[in-house]
This record gives C-alpha cells, sequence and structure tokens, in this order.
C-alpha cells in the first residue's frame, strides 16, 4: 500500500510541477483592464491602417501600386505598449501583424488589404521527426 501512495504522490507533484509551467496567457477570459485596453488598441490600429489605406490618394502612373507603406500613411495612432509591428506592402497588397511581446502565448492581431482584423494565438508545434527509411 505504502508504496502504491508514493506513486500516487509523486505523480500528483509531477503534474502540478508541469502545470505550473504552463504560460499564463494575458488575453483569456482572465485577461486585466490592462491587457484588455492593450488588445482593443491594437485592433483599432489594425482597422485605422485600412482605413487610412483606403483613403490614401493614389499615384496616377501606371504600376505604382494602391497601397502605402506605413510613413506615408497620415493619422495613425501610436503602435500599442508591447506590441511590435510588421508591416509590407509591394503596392498591390499589404499585410500588418501586431505581435503582444508581453504575452508568453505570444498573441497577435494581423490584417490585410481586404480590411478583415483577425486575433489569435499561434498553435502549438507538431513538428515531428520521421526518419528517412520510412514513408
Amino acid at each position: 500500500m505504502l508504496p502504491l501512495l508514493v506513486a500516487v504522490i509523486s505523480l500528483l507533484a509531477g503534474a502540478h510541477r508541469a502545470h505550473a509551467q504552463i504560460p499564463s496567457c494575458l488575453h483569456t477570459q482572465l485577461e486585466t483592464a490592462g491587457d484588455r485596453v492593450r488588445r482593443e488598441q491594437a485592433m483599432a490600429f489594425a482597422r485605422r491602417v485600412h482605413l487610412a489605406q483606403q483613403l490614401a490618394p493614389r499615384d496616377r502612373a501606371p504600376g505604382s501600386g494602391r497601397y502605402r507603406p506605413l510613413e506615408e500613411l497620415p493619422g495613425l495612432p501610436r503602435v500599442p505598449d508591447g506590441f511590435d509591428l510588421q508591416f509590407h506592402t509591394d503596392g498591390k497588397s499589404y499585410v500588418l501583424t501586431l505581435k503582444d511581446r508581453r504575452d508568453p502565448c505570444r498573441f497577435a492581431v494581423f490584417s490585410d488589404q481586404e480590411g478583415a482584423v483577425y486575433a489569435a494565438v499561434p498553435q502549438p508545434s507538431r513538428a515531428t521527426i520521421q526518419p528517412l527509411d520510412t514513408h
């Protein structure tokens, strides 16, 4: 009986340590008011970029592109505290990401020229190693 009790206690202690190592995501139902404000600001920033792109004057030169770099868009708010911004455009399309560097779960907001704003966390890696001799 004693070995079984020791095994159960060891199992529970290991499960508790594993649970304690799971990061606490900032943008969940337990989100603080401050983190909610930052998340909402990031989503509003993405919507403002899309609106600014729609209102930006267009070049008359053929092939000059429709979408502008961020520095050519007036009136954008500041990037929310704790978020890293990436923006890329080839003139015909654009993509914007805002990643929360404070969030251990790596919450991100992203959008493109279609105007929809998405919010998500990355999915856990399912990468596996497969020996070359098996297919």
